[in-house]
Parts: C-alpha cells; structure tokens; sequence
C-alpha cells in the first residue's frame, strides 16, 4: 500500500511540475549568453509557442547566489540571500527574503538604479507556483540614481503562459524544451521630498521561462525604464539572457544521463553515471537555488543534515554538469 500510495504521489508531483515553477532563481554558477534579436512576448496561455530564433550573443554573464553582507542587512532589512548578476565589469545584485516559506525582494541594486524596498517587500509568492497564478503586492522604499528619494507603487506576477519555446544556438546548442513562464511588472512613482511628490516613475518588466523538466531558468528578459524630467533623466535598458551553462542539453559522448539513489533519501544519497566519467564535485541546492552542501571528487554525499523538503543535486564532470531533483525525508 505504501508503494502504492508513493508511486501516486510521484505522479502527482510530475504533472504539477509540468506546468508550475519550483523556484524562482537560476541554479548557481550558471553561465548565460546576453542575446540580441527577435524577442516577441505577447504569447500568452496554454499550449504557446515561442521561437527566439536569430538570437546573437553579444556577451555573458554568470549567476551566483551569497549571503548577505552585514552592511547589505542593515541597509536592506531581512535580506537571507543575494543573487549576483555579474557581465564583464557590471554587476547587478538582486537581494532577497525568504520567509514562512514566502519568497520576496529587499533590494535591486543596478549601475544606474538601486531600489531598496525598506518600507514594504516586494512579495514573489511562495513556490511552486503554478499556471494561473496571479498576485499584486504594495511595494514602497527609497531609490538612489543620479539623485535620491522615495517610492512607491505595485509589484504584479503572473504565471501567465506554458508551452515549448525555441531557441537557436548561442554557444551552447538549439535549444527546444517545455516550458513555464513567469512574468513579473513593478510599476512605481519617485518622489523628491519633501517638495517634489510626483517627480518621475520607474518600471521593469520581467519574464522568465522555466523548463518543465528539471526546473532550470533557460531564458529571461528584463526591461527596466524610468524617468525623471525634473533632472532630464531618462534612462531605459533590455537585457536578454538564454542559458549557456548546459544543464539541460549535453552531448551523449560528454556525460550520459546519471541516476541518484536513494530517492527519497534519509542519510546518504549515491550518485551513478553511466560512463567512466570522473565527478569532481557534487553540490546540492535547495528550491531557492542556494547552495547547501558540496563534495568533492566523490560519487556520494551525505544529506541526513538537510531538512525534509525537495533539493537538486548538481553533478560536475571534466566536460559538463547535470542536475537532477530529489527529496530529503
């Protein structure tokens, strides 16, 4: 009965996970490609297709994730965890709070822009997050730019769209998967106090494309603008990001499929490849993409520490990295 009743539960979980997200940030370390081309984004619902397919890199950025800086827990309060853009000289920080199994942003902290949201988070949701979600959440805090002062506005996210998305090769080979997507548009009015109450306005419109079948952010776009006529500024930005570190796609002669036993796991969890291919490390995250534990050149890794709850374990070899979920009992 109880392999019945887990056999259920597994096939519960894949068909949620066909169309839902399981966490909102990349997986550590990963590698993106910053494209050009044809973007198109107005596809919307069930069964969608997109096909970015005369995408050119113009360069590439790398994702990690840290702890906070005691200075970034004083300025941005509540922060548990900072995902760190990083393309060539720039970076762009994004810090975040995870709380009561809630996910929400403290902080966005740009070369021409920071938001610090001291006075209200903006609130993601608490994931998975599935098709038809829809939540709109007060946001409020003080932005720094050319000049500095207050804001407020709304934070709307919508998983908005599944189906497959098409991209051609920029570095890492086609990609042609299926996937979720999210989208996210923060909308807010600057304010100068205590004389300008109305001073300009800022907005960013984000979209990011999930694979169903292992979770990976394969694409995403972010489109920031804001204005401030009262110190002629007028700033706007598109960057496009499709993912180069192949977690998804990799040649049969680099790495073949692995398997990972137990699954679910209590103490000790055991990695197999299926070629002679030699681990380096293996590092596991948790949904929210922080790294929480990693072993060196060794096919098994003990996560009886862990709590109970869904994990990926990333697996790296001379030539390429896989990823695959599992849970901790």
């Amino acid at each position: 009965m109880k392999r019945k009743l887990l056999f259920l539960a597994c096939l519960i979980t894949s068909y949620t996970f066909a169309q839902s997200i399981s966490t909102f940030n990349s997986v550590n370390n990963s590698e993106y490609a910053i494209v050009e081309g044809t973007i198109d984004h107005s596809v919307t619902g069930m069964n969608a297709t997109w096909s970015f397919t005369d995408l050119t890199t113009t360069e590439s950025s790398i994702d990690t994730y840290v702890l906070p800086t005691a200075a970034q827990l004083t300025t941005f309060p509540n922060t548990t965890n900072v995902f760190v853009n990083t393309a060539g000289i720039y970076e762009r920080s994004v810090l975040l709070s995870e709380s009561g199994g809630l996910l929400s942003i403290t902080g966005i902290i740009t070369d021409d822009l920071t938001l610090n949201y001291n006075d209200d988070n903006a609130l993601i949701g608490a994931f998975p997050l599935s098709f038809g979600y829809t939540n709109t959440d007060d946001v409020a805090g003080t932005f720094t730019s050319d000049t500095s002062g207050d804001f407020d506005g709304n934070i709307i996210k919508t998983v908005d769209a599944y189906g497959t998305l098409n991209l051609n090769d920029v570095g890492a080979g086609a990609y042609s998967g299926s996937v979720t997507r999210l989208k996210i548009v923060q909308n807010a009015s600057l304010s100068l106090p205590p004389i300008f109450p109305n001073a300009g306005t800022a907005t960013q419109i984000s979209y990011y494309y999930y694979d169903n079948s292992n979770g990976n952010l394969v694409f995403r776009t972010n489109i920031l603008s804001y204005s401030i006529p009262l110190f002629n500024i007028e700033e706007s930005s598109t960057v496009n990001e499709s993912l180069l570190t192949n977690l998804l796609h990799v040649k049969e002669n680099e790495i073949s499929s692995f398997s990972i036993v137990p699954n679910p796991v209590r103490s000790i969890l055991n990695i197999h490849l299926e070629t002679a291919a030699a681990i380096k490390t293996v590092t596991v995250y948790d949904v929210n993409g922080r790294r929480v534990l990693q072993s060196n050149y060794a096919s098994s890794i003990d996560v009886s520490a862990l709590q109970t709850g869904m994990y990926i374990v990333q697996v790296e070899t001379d030539t390429a990295i896989r990823t695959k979920k599992f849970i901790k009992n």
